[in-house]
């Protein structure tokens, strides 16, 4: 089964290939994409200095953005919107829009890119409009009620599990149908210490970002330790379980690409195994 684990390093800081000459003091380090063995996502950290801009464009693919740190401005299909610090947006399929830093600080933000980008030698996929004028006035809030606009708040979780697959997890997933997202959920996860979810797979492609604590993720065979930065990927089909043995909470961002079923999207494997035991 394919899977991968690696981590964010802001060493690999570039301006990508796509918006060459179309930028101004933007970069983006890729995390996970076709090179690391996925089908359906790019996942990457873009990074902005202030009085930098990334001109107005279209994509033949659906973005979902979060900012870590500053504050971005995203002119969308006309909507000029301000996105603080924990920000999210959806930029719909083909939708135009812009982005830049009026702001004191850099500004860095998590993307993912669902269907996957195409190598530039195959297919063309980002086209730019030109249109780079900016309304004037103040920017909306990203808190403000403005479709697939948000700002997070540990709330709404999806209902737990039951006890026998998972302790402690809480999921809260804030991109996804009702928000206008077509081709990926995102969220964010918080495991509590001693919590822990069994193994299991799925039938769609999981991206994880670590953001702060640590714990054990077992992917098929192997063991590794996750930690703020680190990152791992699971294909279609990969088991994978959790297991926090800190003492303090791990918390992640994540996403799931295609989007998830609406049923039996989730094969726990501690339920088969009461079937083989006989039970």
């Amino acid at each position: 089964m394919h899977y991968f684990i690696g981590k964010y390093e802001a060493s690999r800081f570039a301006v990508p290939e796509r918006f060459r000459g179309h930028c101004a003091e933007y970069e983006c380090v890729s995390l996970v994409s076709r090179a690391t063995g996925s089908v359906h996502t790019e996942a990457c950290v873009s990074r902005l200095q202030p009085g930098g801009h990334i001109d107005a464009c279209v994509h033949a693919f659906e973005k979902g953005i979060y900012v870590f740190e500053g504050e971005i401005e995203v002119l969308r299909a006309g909507d000029h919107i301000q996105l603080p610090t924990d920000g999210y947006a959806l930029i719909p399929y083909a939708a135009p829009h812009a982005i830049r830093n009026v702001g004191p600080v850099p500004a860095r933000w998590f993307e993912i890119l669902s269907p996957q980008p195409k190598p530039a030698s195959a297919f063309r996929d980002t086209f730019f409009t030109g249109e780079n004028t900016w309304p004037a006035g103040e920017a909306k809030a990203g808190r403000v009620a403005t479709q697939g606009v948000g700002r997070f708040k540990p709330e709404n979780p999806i209902p737990a599990q039951e006890g026998a697959l998972a302790k402690g997890l809480t999921v809260f997933r804030f991109m996804e149908r009702n928000f206008g997202a077509q081709c990926f959920f995102m969220m964010r996860g918080e495991m509590s210490a001693g919590a822990f979810r069994t193994r299991h797979d799925h039938p769609i492609e999981e991206f994880y970002l670590g953001l702060s604590g640590e714990v054990i993720m077992e992917i098929e065979d192997k063991s590794f330790r996750l930690g703020p930065g680190d990152v791992a990927w699971t294909g279609v089909g990969t088991s994978h379980a959790f297991r926090n043995t800190g003492s303090e909470p791990f918390r992640w961002l994540e996403t799931q690409t295609p989007q998830f079923p609406a049923q039996y999207g989730t094969r726990n494997y501690v339920e088969w195994e009461k079937l083989r035991a006989g039970r």
